[in-house]
């Protein structure tokens, strides 16, 4: 896991696949259902941050057979697989798929969590980015605007996970034409990815190619 956050993801497959190797002689029953879960969820992950969405969304639904069988259906834990899936169609541009299955873990989420978390966040800011992608601009704006308040509060303003929603705040802007205010998201995203992650990780790499895409237009 460490080393997918640190965009060292050919090291991050070989550990997750190492563990994978030893689950059957080292496990057994609701233990082994519960590690293949949170494996095949990481290598979801994994695989989303490679841009490998099919093969992630395969993974996914691994996690989630493993998951349920383990605590059923409604869990929290479930919830999280779903959002996972969730992105992972939206990446393939099942909108319609996608949006249902958040609306679902928002409620869930807000159930387990309370009207601040981490995780609304997240799912807020997807909810946003799909709303973008099919036109929807208002609510788009107004989802991202909420994200990034409720991640301020409960991670702080240096968070990475901030910087994501800035970014994608300074993308909805530069596609409506207001570059200033664009490339203001963009600045604060990048101080924030580089002064975590370094110049050179793949995210801090993504926002300073967009920066650099609106100041040649």
């Amino acid at each position: 896991m460490v080393c997918k956050y640190l965009g060292k993801f050919n090291k991050a497959e070989k550990y997750y696949r190492t563990a994978l190797s030893h689950t059957d002689q080292c496990l057994e029953g609701l233990h082994k259902d519960f590690f293949l879960a949170n494996l095949y969820h990481n290598l979801g992950g994994l695989e989303h941050s490679r841009k490998h969405f099919r093969r992630g969304e395969s993974y996914t639904r691994k996690a989630l057979r493993f998951r349920s069988k383990a605590v059923g259906p409604g869990n929290l834990a479930v919830a999280c697989d779903l959002a996972a899936l969730a992105a992972l169609l939206d990446a393939q541009k099942r909108y319609a798929e996608a949006e249902g299955l958040y609306r679902k873990v928002l409620k869930v989420y807000r159930r387990e969590y309370g009207a601040n978390h981490a995780e609304i966040a997240v799912v807020l800011n997807n909810l946003a980015a799909l709303f973008q992608a099919t036109g929807r601009k208002k609510p788009a704006e107004a989802h991202y605007a909420a994200a990034l308040k409720m991640k301020r509060k409960v991670l702080g303003s240096t968070h990475p996970d901030v910087a994501v929603t800035l970014n994608n705040l300074g993308t909805l802007s530069f596609k409506d034409g207001r570059k200033k205010e664009a490339a203001r998201y963009f600045r604060k995203a990048i101080a924030i990815l580089a002064q975590s992650f370094g110049s050179k990780h793949p995210n801090t790499r993504a926002v300073r190619h967009n920066l650099q895409r609106l100041i040649r237009t």
